[in-house]
């Protein structure tokens, strides 16, 4: 399936995604790569109650992720997939996956993050998996409904600067 959405976004599944995002694009699939999230039962249902009846949900692990990508199946169909960190996207993007626009919807605070935006907070290990999947080509767009303006995050990755309404 062609992904129409590659998105970081801490809270997975929610409203901006489903009344937002998937309204705009409509997928035909919304994909979590998430190793907790594939492996938890009652996890898997709540994600899965939280879309329309008409937009199937699917659960893989990162390596499930990783070998998708490389055995062309996201090819066909349409498909929106979520990763919960900058972490779990660099360990897809180490397994040889490369990403060419990753959205990063929103990344809240947490203990060790400073803002890059009011919706994104970077901790110094997020900067340097993001740096690294840059020098490798991927572009960071932060944008967390279809509405608002996109954001270019590769400068502010890069030299640690705040955006317009940023924090630190």
């Amino acid at each position: 399936m062609p992904l129409t959405l590659i998105r970081i976004d801490d809270r997975l599944i929610h409203g901006q995604v489903v009344l937002g995002w998937a309204r705009i694009l409509k997928p035909e699939r919304i994909v979590i790569a998430n190793d907790r999230v594939a492996g938890n039962e009652w996890e898997r249902k709540l994600y899965t109650a939280s879309v329309p009846p008409h937009l199937k949900t699917s659960f893989l692990t990162l390596d499930e992720t990783a070998a998708r990508f490389r055995s062309g199946g996201f090819e066909g169909g349409s498909i929106v997939l979520l990763f919960e960190s900058v972490v779990d996207l660099h360990r897809v993007g180490e397994a040889g996956v490369h990403f060419d626009e990753v959205n990063v919807g929103g990344l809240h605070y947490r203990e060790g993050t400073k803002a890059v935006l009011p919706f994104v907070y970077l901790s110094e290990d997020d900067r340097r998996l993001m740096k690294e999947l840059i020098e490798k080509g991927t572009k960071f767009i932060a944008r967390d409904i279809p509405g608002n303006s996109a954001i270019d995050l590769n400068p502010l990755i890069a030299h640690g600067a705040a955006g317009p309404s940023g924090g630190v």
